[in-house]
Formats: structure tokens, C-alpha cells, sequence
């Protein structure tokens, strides 16, 4: 559950002066991350590494230590050395620790320690952003004996926690740019519907309390379905997590084997069949449509969906004033002489959607469907 503690690197992308790679890879786009403070180039999905320096391609690893590069900035409190680089590279992320939860820290002495690594990151960098440490999903660590604190100690539980008391202590909510959980479904082994459910809670909680969430350390790592069924379950996560706008960024843990069952990417630097699909953004799904907005009562005429991001095979639904029509695309529809809507849902295969509509006007004289 808690990441060891990870060496430091020499970045060699730092020492020689070169630049880090920012290219595309074929098949492969890469978005800039939905924080919009955060620099062209990093991916919305990145793996935990121990020591592959800062690159891009052809999965961005994430590794605790300062990197101008990176926009966020995985520190263990406000030392000199962190204070130091704020003060020399403004405007990054910074995280505070790594699952105080894990540690048995209270919330309370969380939220203390909180406040004050922000007072002493700003006073280096007054345009820094921060996010508090990534919280377990629930589990029985740090529980006193014969009870149980599965949910009230870690997760939502502990963030609402941290949250009240440094509202309590301060008067305010706590600044925060980004909230962090980490949610490797160990209860869920093989049934994704209630990981990603847990999830969506905890973006939702997320929201509520003021940023959306980074999911920090994620991946399926000791479920035991077979390997097809381990690598459809994976796709499809990453489909849902791209695609729902509470999400910034999705870290999986972790690129290199660490004694877990699946990992990224095998000692001789090949990707393993999990890294492999780990490069297969789904992309975030996006539907408009094509064809005319302007027709003469009476006329035939024909509109076009245009998709992009989602997982094939894609299913269409056509609605004229809110009635679904058809579910082909294209799709053809006659008039009955007045103006009307025309909706589009498009559903990927895993259940992602994406709406769209725009009003046809019906007008004497008007013109024929150019078809």
C-alpha cells in the first residue's frame, strides 16, 4: 500500500542541458493534463518509478524527487533543498508526505503540519500551488485493537478528517489545488464496477471540498483474473478515468516489478503486456454533428456523427425533439414541416458517453438537403 521510499535520480536530461523529449509517439496522443498550470508534455496517465530518469516516451514515469520538468512536486515536508527550488522554479504543484493515514498520523496533526508546509512553501514561492499527501483506500491499518476504522481512517473517511479540523484550527479551508487519493481496488479483486464506483466517490467528495483529484497511485496489482480479463478491465479503468473531468491525472504503480503481480515494464526496458496497453490512450470522447441546420418542410435529408477519443465499437443514438429515431450513423430523417432538435449520445464500449444537439430550422421557402 505505502510506496517506498525512492532513491534520489540524477536526472540526466538536467546535467547534459538537453530537453526533455516531448514527442509523440505513433498511435499515442498526448494531452496536456487537465490542470491548466501544468506544461505541455505530461500525460494524464504516469507510472511510479525507482530509476528511469525524467522522459516522455513511452510512459512518463513520476519519481519523488524535484524535477523542473514535472509540475508536480513530491516533497516530505518544507526542507531547505525544497524551498530552494520554489524559490528557483515558480508555479509547481507541491504534495505534502505520502499517506499520513498509513503512518497513523491524525488527521488533525495532518492538517497542522499541512498549514504549515504551505506558509513555508509561499514564502519562497507566493504563485505555488499544493495538494496534501495522497490518502488510502480503505483498509485496517492503524485501527486500535477489536475495533475497526476500515473507512473512518483512511480515504473520504480521513479526508473529510483533515478537512474539518483545518477549518476548525484556522478558521478556513485548507488551500488546496488538487485533493489525491490512491485506490488499487484490494477489495475488489475482478470487480471493477465497484473500484471505479469507490472512485467516482472520491472525486465527487473531491469536488465538494474545493479541487478535483489526482487518483495518485493506482493499478490493479495483485488481482488474480486471468491476463485477457486483467488487460480488458485495465482499458476500460483508463477509459473511464480520462474521461470524467473531476480526474487531473492517474499514476499507476508501478513501471518497473516491485514483487507485484503487474508492472509495466520488464528489467531489459521492454514493456510488458500491461505496459503495452498502458500506452493505448483511449482518448477522451468528444461527438458533434454534420450536416444542414437550415431545410425546406417536407425534405429528406441526412447528418453525420463525428467521434473522437473512446473505445471501439461505438453505439449511436439519434433523437429528434428528445424521441430516439434511429441508432445507425449516418442517420437520415425526413422533416414534418417544423423546426426541431436533433440530439446525438454516442456510448463507447465501455460505457463512456458523449451528447451533443443542434436545432435544425424548417422554413418556406427553404432549401433542399444538400446530399
Amino acid at each position: 500500500m505505502k510506496r517506498p521510499m525512492v532513491l534520489a535520480v540524477v536526472l540526466t536530461a538536467l546535467t547534459s542541458g538537453c530537453v526533455p523529449d516531448q514527442a509523440t509517439e505513433p498511435g499515442r496522443v498526448i494531452r496536456v493534463n487537465r490542470n491548466l498550470a501544468s506544461p505541455a508534455g505530461e500525460h494524464f496517465f504516469v507510472a511510479w518509478t525507482y530509476s528511469i530518469p525524467f522522459q516522455t516516451n513511452p510512459i512518463q514515469p513520476q519519481v519523488e524527487t524535484l524535477e523542473p520538468a514535472e509540475y508536480r512536486e513530491y516533497t516530505s515536508g518544507a526542507s531547505s533543498d525544497v524551498l530552494s527550488f520554489a524559490a528557483a522554479n515558480p508555479g509547481h504543484l507541491y504534495i505534502d508526505g505520502d499517506e499520513p493515514d498509513q503512518s497513523c498520523t491524525s488527521p488533525a496533526a495532518y492538517a497542522a503540519s499541512y498549514h504549515d508546509f504551505v506558509a513555508a512553501i509561499r514564502s519562497a514561492d507566493a504563485t505555488a500551488h499544493f495538494s496534501p499527501a495522497g490518502f488510502a483506500e480503505p483498509n485496517d491499518a492503524c485501527c486500535p485493537p477489536a475495533t475497526s476504522c476500515h473507512s473512518d481512517m483512511h480515504s473520504i473517511g480521513y479526508a473529510q478528517q483533515f478537512y474539518d479540523a483545518y477549518v476548525g484550527d484556522y478558521g478556513i479551508a485548507p488551500p488546496v489545488d488538487e485533493w489525491r487519493f490512491h485506490d488499487f481496488g484490494l477489495d475488489f479483486n475482478g470487480d471493477l464496477p465497484s473500484w471505479w464506483s469507490r472512485v467516482q466517490s472520491e472525486a465527487a467528495w473531491s469536488v465538494s471540498h474545493g479541487a478535483n483529484m489526482v487518483l495518485g497511485s493506482w493499478g490493479f496489482l495483485w488481482w488474480t483474473v486471468d491476463q485477457p480479463t486483467f488487460l480488458s478491465d485495465m482499458r476500460q479503468a483508463m477509459d473511464l478515468l480520462e474521461n470524467d473531468s473531476r480526474i487531473n491525472q492517474a499514476a499507476w504503480w508501478s513501471y518497473e516489478n516491485t514483487g507485484t503481480s503487474h508492472y509495466l515494464q520488464n528489467s531489459d526496458g521492454t514493456l510488458t503486456a500491461e505496459g503495452n496497453q498502458y500506452t493505448q490512450d483511449p482518448g477522451v470522447l468528444s461527438a458533434s454533428i454534420s450536416g444542414p441546420t437550415r431545410l425546406a418542410p417536407g425534405v429528406a435529408c441526412q447528418w453525420t456523427a463525428s467521434v473522437s477519443g473512446g473505445a471501439a465499437p461505438l453505439a449511436y443514438s439519434w433523437t429528434v425533439n428528445g424521441s430516439v429515431i434511429d441508432t445507425s450513423n449516418p442517420f437520415s430523417y425526413t422533416n414534418t414541416g417544423s423546426s426541431f432538435t436533433l440530439g446525438l449520445q454516442v456510448v463507447d464500449e465501455f460505457g463512456v458517453s458523449a451528447s451533443t444537439s443542434e436545432t435544425v430550422r424548417v422554413t418556406s421557402p427553404g432549401p433542399d438537403c444538400p446530399m
